[in-house]
C-alpha cells in the first residue's frame, strides 16, 4: 500500500494524533530521518491552520490527511470542510512591514520546508510536497 489516512475532528487536542499519525507514516514508508522534522512541522502547522482557520474550530468539521509515497517523491495532503482562502497572497512574514504580526508564519513554514506546495479546492487542500 502507498497510502496512509486518517481523519480527525477540528479539535486543537487532535494535534496528538497527527503527531503519531506522522510517526507511524515516517516509519511504515521508512523515510530518511533527516526528513522527519520538516515534515512533521510542515504537516503540523498544515492541521492547525485547517483546524483553525479552515473548519474554525468547528468539531462537528473533519481535518482529512494523506500520506503517499512514490519512487521520487512523499507526499501529504491536508483537507479542511473549510471555504478556503486566497493562497496567491502569501505574506513573508520576513519582510519589515510583517515582522511583528503574530499570524502569517505557518504558510511560510510550510513553503520553506517542502519542496513543492499545492492547493487545491480554493485553498481548502494543500499537498505538501518533499523529494526522497
Amino acid at each position: 500500500m502507498n497510502k496512509l489516512s486518517i481523519s480527525i475532528s477540528s479539535e486543537i487536542s487532535n494535534i496528538v494524533k497527527v503527531e503519531n499519525f506522522v510517526e507511524t507514516f515516517t516509519d511504515y514508508f521508512a523515510l530518511p530521518s533527516v526528513l522527519y522534522g520538516k515534515i512533521s512541522l510542515s504537516v503540523i502547522e498544515a492541521v492547525n491552520n485547517a483546524i483553525l482557520s479552515g473548519n474554525k474550530r468547528q468539531p462537528d468539521k473533519m481535518v482529512s490527511l494523506v500520506a503517499e509515497k512514490t519512487d521520487k517523491q512523499f507526499k501529504v495532503t491536508v483537507s479542511d470542510e473549510g471555504e478556503g482562502f486566497d493562497y496567491e497572497v502569501i505574506p513573508d512574514p520576513t519582510l519589515p512591514d510583517n515582522i511583528n504580526k503574530i499570524t502569517g508564519r505557518g504558510l511560510y513554514l510550510m513553503k520553506t520546508l517542502s519542496d513543492e506546495l499545492i492547493f487545491e479546492n480554493g485553498g481548502s487542500t494543500v499537498t505538501l510536497v518533499f523529494n526522497l
